[in-house]
């Protein structure tokens, strides 16, 4: 097996079954992620992306920071929290085929493990983004409620 199929098949590997919508045959760069749009932060978790979803949670923190500090309506508030899923939904297939090929080069490079757990390392995961909903939806209630002690 040569080192190009290699690493196309280590690709789909980490990916994991939707490996052709993130790597398509065509080599077109930029294909809109509907997932990242909708989902923003939770789709990043999804797909083990930690990294880009810390930027993108300080990101929102901080355009949220700066509209209260500029006294924007929080009307417009709302939808400035917008901004991070638009920018993921414009990058995110792009970022997942980036991420993919160099956590692929990286294993290529120094083979730690097998192929079948580098696999498993890659692919999707639902427990962080529930995880996120829940310490949310906790915080959020917290804050709401302060008729409570905790």
């Amino acid at each position: 097996m040569n080192a190009d199929a290699s690493k196309t098949q280590l690709l789909a590997a980490f990916i994991g079954p939707r490996a052709q919508a993130y790597l398509p045959a065509d080599g077109k760069k930029n294909a809109f992620s509907w997932e990242g749009l909708i989902f923003g932060a939770y789709w990043l978790l999804y797909r083990k992306m930690y990294a880009y979803f810390f930027v993108t949670v300080v990101f929102a923190i901080f355009i949220g920071l700066v509209a209260q500090i500029i006294g924007v309506p929080v009307q417009n508030a709302a939808w400035l929290g917008f901004l991070p899923n638009i920018a993921i939904g414009c990058m995110g297939k792009r970022l997942y085929a980036e991420f993919a090929a160099q956590k692929v080069k990286a294993y290529q490079r120094d083979p730690k493990y097998s192929a079948e757990v580098f696999a498993e390392a890659g692919g999707v995961s639902w427990s962080m983004p529930l995880l996120w909903l829940f310490t949310q939806t906790v915080a959020v209630l917290m804050l709401s409620m302060p008729f409570l002690k905790y």
